[in-house]
């Protein structure tokens, strides 16, 4: 007998009136039109809200072009090139600054990238099980500190040892020419440098270990089984394979070195001079921004500052433009390969490895005992070699480990020691900031709090994730579900690189679109919140994205069988299966949102207060770690380490929730 056939559906996916009983009983006509014109809502609901944020990305780079473009026609090309910034007599110039983030990118690229291979590559191919895990979360979590923390352990920590140590040992090597230099204050392009490799180290190794990760594991087994060491295996069958991710981490590593902010304005000097040596103090363009956009006074000052963000946008999006397209590639090409076999085939026959001993080939013509022993001899002697090349590839792998985890430790263990009296006392979360006082016989300093700032930071958080939740759930809905398109494609790859935008200029963004439409809402909780918010949306987005795609496509179709209508589906199932997922997303978006500093910075202000009202400015945990970061009395140093204590608290307790919050069947730590 024929099994009936299922019922007919309708675009929306609600099955037709009057259709065969199947998996489900037949519709009312009224309950199907309901269920259609629901459908059709649901559906439009989602592209409407993703139309949404393709205006407001149009939004963004009108706004920015807009407000640049005083500056674009008075000075033209020669605005790139000049190396003035004189607001006495309007001539200004972005050539020192150019010139300092590319020369403090490129060096921390130097720096960072080996290091970072080296972590990927123990990580990936050589730790053992039970070691594996705990330096992967270490690692992933040292990605999540704040810049501001970082920032302050370098005002702390590295500028002291820079000037006292460090600088003038490379100086004496170098006989103090240039590019080095004389020792300085330690406030200087070469400080900044090493603050922004131990930024991005992280970041590159977390993706070179999945582009590692995602090289077949019979490459490996094919190099292991024709006698190559564990370094072998992994230069010849997994390192040649991963290089286009390799690649992709190195340029978005990249793009947040061009794009960060605080941690470089806080230890480069900020001065706007073309940098003569790496011990010179200098200027990026993202810590000029910060240091002028909001005492720019309005006109050709601040539309030149206003060009500065947009020079780094052009920078630093075909930066991430490049990266995304290395990443695709390398998502879509089909593992392995013949080139590989046939690499592993002529190192074979070259290098003599031989399966089970790796001692090589014996010439079958080579006669007498004698001659066997010398040949055998002279493999034996490759063995130790290659040996030696092994374990001296396995401890410099350890050691960039160390290298990279180091800094990380050494920012826990200095905010424990210099704010961890205060995170004890209760009253550290609900008083005001205390007045300036250092201790003195005799001398009893007030021990205040951050109450008021903790009190903005959660407001505005809460203001961001009433913007992005919905937003980005709505705008992942439908690019999962029904955005398998063109435009759904372009949306999915738009989001992409606004993940990569830096947080300065989608603050100068946010501040001249509320300037044009409220002025005195410029430096006010809402506009920090919407802030926020927009640094929140790609996130959201594209997790949301990514984890309703990871549903199996079998669940649906069984919904859908049954008689479900697709909207239903997507609410019920989809949503309901990937729950997980979409809460790491967010918490991870929140935790990017809650540990940043130019954003609320140039968009909120600050305030010593309790919250006055949105339209107010609005203080922040980050911005008090940045105003008392160089403060002169003990005890506002104490309480802004508090604060980066408390702040480190959130991060590693969002982290660990991320972690715990989603339990893939691919997990990244588990030995290949």
């Amino acid at each position: 007998m024929v099994p009936p056939s299922p019922p007919a559906r309708s675009a929306a996916g609600a099955p037709a009136p009057g259709g065969e009983e199947g998996a489900a009983p037949s519709v009312r006509p009224s309950r199907w039109a309901v269920l259609t014109w629901l459908g059709r809502v649901f559906h439009g609901l989602t592209l409407a809200v993703t139309i949404g944020v393709v205006g407001l990305v149009a939004a963004f780079a009108y706004f920015l072009f807009a407000g640049a473009w005083q500056s674009i026609a008075y000075f033209g090309l020669g605005f790139l090139t000049s190396d003035t910034w004189d607001g006495v007599h309007n001539i200004y110039g972005a050539g020192p600054a150019i010139a300092g983030t590319l020369i403090t990118s490129a060096l921390a690229l130097v720096i960072a990238v080996p290091i970072a291979l080296g972590v990927a590559i123990f990580l990936s191919e050589l730790a053992p099980a039970f070691l594996r895990r705990p330096l992967i979360y270490v690692v992933d979590l040292s990605a999540a500190v704040p810049s501001v923390v970082y920032g302050f352990w370098a005002y702390i920590v590295l500028v002291p040892l820079m000037r006292m140590s460090i600088e003038p040992a490379l100086s004496s090597f170098a006989g103090g020419h240039s590019p080095i230099g004389q020792p300085g204050t330690g406030y200087d392009i070469f400080t900044a440098t090493i603050v922004l490799a131990v930024m991005i180290i992280p970041t590159i190794a977390a993706i070179s270990r999945e582009a590692l990760r995602a090289v077949p594991r019979i490459q490996r087994e094919a190099a292991l089984g024709l006698g190559a060491t564990r370094w072998e295996s992994t230069r010849l069958g997994v390192l040649r394979s991963a290089r286009s991710g390799i690649a992709a981490a190195v340029i978005l590593g990249l793009g947040r070195a061009l794009g960060e902010t605080i941690a470089v304005t806080m230890v480069i000097g900020n001065i706007y001079i073309l940098p003569g040596t790496l011990f010179s103090a200098g200027s990026t363009l993202a810590s000029w921004i910060v240091d002028n956009f909001t005492e720019a006074t309005p006109g050709i000052q601040r539309s030149a500052v206003i060009e500065l963000a947009v020079i780094l946008l052009a920078i630093t999006v075909a930066v991430n433009v490049i990266a995304r397209l290395l990443l695709r590639r390398m998502a879509e090409r089909e593992a392995g390969g013949s080139s590989t076999r046939r690499r592993l085939r002529t190192t074979h026959a070259h290098t003599g490895l031989a399966s089970g001993t790796g001692t090589g080939p014996v010439d079958p013509a080579a006669p007498g005992v004698g001659n066997r022993e010398a040949v055998a001899s002279r493999f034996a002697a490759r063995l130790r070699t290659r040996q030696a090349v092994q374990w001296t590839f396995v401890v410099v792998a350890s050691l960039c480990v160390v290298a990279a985890i180091a800094p990380f430790a050494s920012v826990l263990y200095t905010a424990a020691q210099y704010g961890g009296s205060e995170v004890i006392r209760p009253s550290f979360y609900t008083a005001v900031a205390p007045l300036g006082c250092n201790p003195a016989p005799g001398v009893t300093c007030q021990a205040g709090g951050i109450g008021p700032y903790l009190q903005g930071s959660l407001i505005m958080l809460g203001l961001a994730a009433l913007i992005s939740v919905p937003v980005g759930l709505l705008g992942g809905i439908y690019l999962s579900e029904y955005g398998r398109n063109r435009f759904g494609r372009a949306v999915s790859f738009l989001a992409d690189v606004m993940t990569g935008v830096p947080t300065v200029i989608l603050a100068v963004f946010v501040f001249a679109l509320f300037l044009y439409f409220d002025h005195f809402a410029a430096l006010s909780a809402i506009s920090g919140g919407f802030a926020l918010g927009v640094l929140m949306l790609p996130i959201t987005i594209r997790s949301s994205e990514e984890a309703f795609r990871s549903v199996s496509p079998a669940l649906r179709e069984s919904a859908l069988a049954l008689g479900f209508p697709k909207h239903r589906v997507t609410v019920r199932i989809v949503l309901g299966s990937s729950r997980s997922a979409v809460v790491t997303g967010l918490l991870l978006a929140a935790s990017r949102a809650a540990g940043d500093t130019a954003t609320v910075l140039l968009c909120a202000g600050g305030s010593t207060l309790w919250f006055q009202g949105l339209n107010t400015p609005t203080g922040s945990i980050p911005v008090f770690i940045y105003d008392n970061f160089g403060s002169n009395y003990a005890n506002l140093q104490a309480a802004a380490w508090g604060a980066a204590l408390v702040l480190l608290a959130i991060m590693l307790a969002i982290g660990l929730g991320a972690r715990l919050a989603v339990r893939s069947k691919y997990d990244p730590t588990q030995a290949v």
